[in-house]
């Protein structure tokens, strides 16, 4: 049986097969390189987005009485040293509306000797409390939330009360107190812990250099194999 011409002399049907599959594969490499470089400037562009509207959230003023408990959301960066981690001191204050989540700031974790949390000077005051902050998104960073219950989803909420999420008188945000509600030092106001947009770009840049030196590395690798 004669074998089909491939239209290029000397060229044998099977390696023609063989070089149009690893021509297909190195296409689809390329394209996912491409895609995740697209990805992450899209990400980067979110970043900078979400920073914006943080920097033009206007204060806003609550009153209401503090629910006699508290929590403590885990590994979230210090405020004024990002390469050390602490609490979140969560707390709910109870409106003529609603129960609002108030994030009351950041705190140095201390623990009991069976490694319960020990929020000894961090409850909450006690009273008719007016305080201010931004609205911002529940929290979503990762890290164990912990109080008279644990979960290790920042969002379930229930250290609280298990029906929180699904009432209707809960809102919907939490609120960032822009200026401390105690005399203590600790918890100490400051803006929720935001993602770095550069770590975005850094990204980026790598998955478009790999896109970049890809191609290059096939067409060597195609010269030396066709030597």
């Amino acid at each position: 049986m004669r074998k089909l011409a491939t239209g290029l002399p000397g060229v044998q049907p099977e390696r023609m097969q063989k070089s149009w599959l690893w021509l297909g594969l190195a296409l689809l490499v390329e394209l996912s390189l491409l895609s995740l470089a697209d990805w992450q400037w899209r990400r980067y562009q979110q970043r900078l987005t979400e920073q914006a509207v943080a920097a033009a959230r206007p204060p806003n003023t609550l009153t209401g009485t503090y629910l006699p408990l508290t929590a403590a959301l885990t590994q979230q960066p210090n405020p004024t040293n990002p390469e050390e981690s602490g609490w979140r001191v969560l707390a709910l204050l109870q409106t003529a509306g609603s129960l609002v989540v108030i994030d009351r700031g950041y705190a140095v974790p201390r623990w009991l000797a069976d490694g319960v949390p020990d929020f000894t000077g961090l409850a909450p005051p006690t009273g008719l409390q007016t305080v201010q902050g931004v609205w911002v998104p529940l929290p979503t960073r990762r890290g164990w939330l912990r109080g008279p219950d644990t979960t290790t989803h920042p969002r379930l909420l229930a250290f609280l009360n298990p029906a929180m999420l699904t009432s209707a008188s809960v809102a919907p945000q939490q609120l960032v107190l822009t200026s401390p509600d105690t005399a203590n030092p600790e918890p100490m106001p400051s803006a929720p812990p935001m993602a770095n947009p550069l770590r975005h770009l850094s990204y980026m840049l790598q998955w478009l250099l790999m896109a970049v030196v890809f191609p290059l590395l096939c067409w060597v690798v195609w010269r030396r194999r066709a030597a």
